[in-house]
């Protein structure tokens, strides 16, 4: 049974298409330049090369033995140092297969959706839990002779298992995400408060007290991506809650401050994958 991967976007494909798992690695220098999101959640685990990762409206730097937790409403974008290897292993898993897998006593989905002050999507691991975990990665990379597919069913419960004692015993810990620049942390906020409004540079500019060319520049030093890139990343992540929620395109489009329905429709799929009808 194959669920070990050489891109991303496999192991993507084939846990959203059999609602399961699948796990990526790379020590290649290269990472999705855009900001997304995808219908499954994700353990990222840096070995090395990592500098930081924008996940939803957090900023989080990242160093070797970081392992992060990403649901399917959080936008995410990593970047690496150019001087260095970057390595990593990637789990995914659709939330279909946590929510099987969990019992009345264990939810193993905890990991991927408690969020809140305080709560990080990171944790830094000792040298020990992190030689741990690539075992137990390691372990879907492997062709088993007799009961392939159980073997690694059972491995990839052991997997989610380990990384929710791990986020239990760690994710507690303070000023665990930063957004080192004021005026970047100001524009964050005022953009998190207000995504239904129509939001302009020069009206972000002037919440800031800065040049629109400052704020821009600001900005994309700081996250790796553009005011406007982040604009709509934050609106379709609440468009993808409204959707599941009940509501209709058109509201949806509406509450998250797109006025023209058929520039929703292009930004959401562009994001996601799909229009917000299939989605």
């Amino acid at each position: 049974m194959k669920v070990s991967f050489d891109s991303c976007g496999k192991a993507i494909k084939h846990t959203n298409e059999t609602k399961t798992y699948g796990v990526f690695y790379s020590n290649k220098s290269e990472a999705d330049p855009s900001i997304h999101l995808h219908e499954c959640c994700e353990a990222f685990l840096c070995l090395s090369g990592g500098k930081t990762f924008l996940i939803d409206d957090r900023v989080y730097e990242v160093s070797d033995g970081d392992l992060f937790f990403i649901n399917q409403f959080e936008t995410h974008k990593i970047t690496f140092e150019n001087d260095k290897v970057f390595s990593r292993y990637v789990f995914k898993v659709h939330p279909a297969y946590l929510f099987s897998c969990s019992t009345d006593e264990t939810d193993l989905s905890e990991c991927f959706y408690k969020r809140g002050d305080g709560i990080s999507n990171k944790v830094s691991l000792s040298a020990k839990e992190v030689a741990a975990l690539k075992k137990l990665f390691l372990g879907l990379t492997k062709q088993n002779q007799y009961a392939d597919d159980i073997i690694k069913n059972a491995d990839s419960v052991k997997i989610l298992a380990y990384i929710n004692y791990l986020f239990a015993k760690n994710s507690n810990a303070k000023g665990t995400y930063y957004v080192n620049n004021n005026v970047v942390q100001k524009t964050i906020a005022y953009i998190n408060n207000n995504y239904s409004d129509e939001l302009s540079l020069k009206t972000l500019a002037q919440n800031a007290f800065i040049s629109e060319n400052q704020l821009c520049r600001l900005f994309k030093k700081e996250l790796g991506i553009t005011i406007s890139k982040y604009i709509a990343s934050k609106r379709i992540t609440q468009a993808k809650r409204l959707l599941r929620a009940g509501e209709t395109v058109s509201t949806a489009a509406a509450k998250c401050g797109y006025g023209d329905y058929t520039s929703f429709i292009r930004a959401f799929k562009k994001v996601v994958g799909v229009s917000p009808g299939k989605y």
